[in-house]
């Protein structure tokens, strides 16, 4: 398996390029809590035929990047990305980012637009202190009783209508395969995040909201659209979604993604 050393991080990455090697940009894929680069499969798989690279990865302390012990922050995590960035020879890149990782995005759009072109922001996290009073309860039961009970309520609680069984099932498989102190460690970055500087975005964004998301409601969305600095935003509402957008409606996800790409250039 592909890894990369990021100082004490080791961080497990896939590189997936088009077939003829015809480049058109690179996406560069952050995934949320409790999940891992597979959440991102099926949207890769579609960008690549439209010519694009997509470099997903495992966030430490989720999926094969193992748990290091150090406690992380949302500017860790970002300096991840220029990290991997440096090491695949990424000069600029699209950044997206869903839910923890839509955090991250925004943060990389408002302070790195040296090297962020633009930013997809999936059911991103507003956050505050009631968001971190959710993640601070979420350690207590990870802490007593491992992995099992977020994955067998999470797995159907947080997704929409429109969420499939196989979905579903997909899902509680993302959230059981996790180390416990690695998820505890990320809920922590949640709890301990400060909004980024919305209003220094200066990056064309697309933020993609759930019409049912209940970890990252359509009110946070709609709060740090409004401070975005930047003139070429946009705000789309999936309907039936629920905050696993991209393994709910893969489908829809990725049109939304190729049209924002189009509108921007």
């Amino acid at each position: 398996m592909p890894f990369l050393q990021l100082g004490y991080k080791k961080i497990h990455y896939t590189d997936s390029k088009p077939g003829d090697n015809v480049v058109r940009e690179t996406f560069i894929l952050t995934h949320g809590l409790g999940s891992s680069q597979d959440y991102y499969g099926a949207i890769v798989a579609g960008l690549i035929t439209h010519h694009f690279r997509c470099i997903s990865f495992d966030t430490t302390g989720a999926g094969r990047s193992p748990y290091t012990q150090v406690e992380q922050s949302i500017e860790s995590l970002s300096n991840d990305i220029i990290g991997i960035m440096d090491a695949l020879d990424v000069s600029k890149a699209i950044v997206v980012g869903h839910s923890m990782g839509g955090i991250v995005a925004a943060n990389l759009a408002a302070e790195r637009s040296d090297r962020v072109v633009a930013a997809v922001m999936i059911g991103p996290v507003y956050p505050s202190n009631s968001v971190a009073d959710i993640f601070d309860k979420r350690i207590q039961v990870v802490e007593k009783e491992g992995m099992e009970p977020m994955a067998n309520t999470i797995s159907t609680a947080s997704t929409g209508k429109k969420a499939s069984p196989v979905a579903r099932a997909f899902i509680r498989e993302l959230l059981l395969a996790q180390d416990p102190a690695g998820y505890i460690s990320n809920c922590r970055v949640i709890a301990s995040a400060k909004p980024p500087n919305y209003a220094k975005i200066a990056v064309p964004v697309l933020i993609l909201a759930g019409e049912e998301d209940k970890s990252a409601p359509l009110q946070g969305c709609e709060k740090m659209f409004e401070q975005m600095g930047t003139s070429e935003k946009k705000m789309e509402v999936l309907k039936g979604v629920g905050h696993w957008h991209c393994v709910e409606a893969f489908e829809e996800v990725g049109k939304q993604i190729l049209t924002f790409y189009h509108d921007i250039q």
